[in-house]
């Protein structure tokens, strides 16, 4: 019980952003993957699809199927743990509650019970450990022969998010220059036919299309309604949370290939230096990526 409670106590902001260096000096940026044409990396117990930044560090681990279980899980199915296997964090938001006047702690079913007015609740990041089912043997695992990600949409794919989302920004194509201008609430682009094909133009669209969404109107990310001045730190953190959203969208309609990717060394840098300098970006970053994409696919047919 005592080592349990000692491993939660770790600082899982500065655990997980170690492990997203160690990518990045390997060369590796998660949220420039192409997708695993098996899916999204899910719990195979429940299917349920990693979100934030379980989903971007699970995506960059190699392995041929993306499902993942914790011990426990696999013991209920009869299987183990291969030995020497070395697991993977999955962090979660828990909750304290207090008595806003004395500031006594309280118990869950007191909470349940208790006046909201009078009480203050305060949020703490915890993670779990989950292992890839190649790392598990004993159980035959009933895996799905074809997937949603077998068959690529075509270019439409990109035209049908933008039409179906809510509240959508108006997109112009005056001069040849990409941003959203956050006080008129538009965009921006060059026309179709500067891209070097159309994948990148619609690459390029999704990463403005996540900053509109934090608009006063949308999401009121403060990233976005706040001026910040270029490399400040809440533009470092918007700039990600665009590159995450916008990976995403390009992975979810197909156009995301090699070719959209440039993992440069310079690129590559300037991330880590960020990232050891703010431990809290990344997971802050990445919350906000997923918000934004759910917003832009609400009532999107895909």
């Amino acid at each position: 019980m005592k080592t349990k409670e000692k491993t939660q106590k770790k600082d899982v902001y500065q655990m997980i952003t170690d492990l997203m260096i160690e990518k990045l000096e390997q060369g590796i940026i998660p949220w420039r993957k192409v997708w695993s044409r098996k899916g999204l990396p899910c719990n195979y117990v429940t299917r349920k699809i990693y979100h934030g930044i379980n989903l971007w560090l699970l995506i960059s681990e190699k392995y041929n199927h993306p499902y993942f279980m914790t011990f426990k899980q696999a013991q209920s199915l009869g299987g183990m743990v291969k030995k020497g296997s070395k697991g993977f964090p999955v962090c979660y938001w828990n909750f304290s509650y207090f008595d806003s006047k004395t500031g006594r702690k309280l118990s869950d079913q007191e909470a349940k019970k208790y006046d909201p007015a009078k009480m203050k609740k305060r949020a703490f990041l915890k993670y779990y450990t989950v292992f890839n089912i190649a790392q598990v043997e004993g159980i035959d695992f009933d895996l799905p022969e074809t997937n949603y990600l077998e068959t690529k949409e075509t270019i439409g794919s990109c035209e049908e998010i933008i039409l179906n989302m809510v509240n959508v920004p108006e997109i112009r194509h005056v001069i040849a220059e990409a941003f959203y201008s956050p006080i008129d609430d538009y965009i921006n682009m060059p026309d179709l036919s500067l891209f070097e094909s159309a994948e990148f133009y619609y690459s390029v669209l999704f990463h403005e299309l996540i900053h509109a969404t934090g608009h006063q109107n949308r999401l009121n990310r403060k990233e976005v309604v706040e001026f910040n001045e270029f490399g400040s730190e809440d533009y470092s953190r918007e700039e990600l949370t665009a590159e995450m959203g916008a990976s995403y969208l390009c992975n979810h309609t197909g156009i995301m290939d090699e070719k959209l990717l440039e993992n440069s060394a310079a690129y590559i840098k300037v991330w880590l230096d960020r990232l050891k300098s703010d431990k809290k970006l990344l997971i802050s970053a990445a919350s906000k990526a997923q918000k934004a994409v759910e917003y832009i696919l609400t009532t999107s047919p895909f």
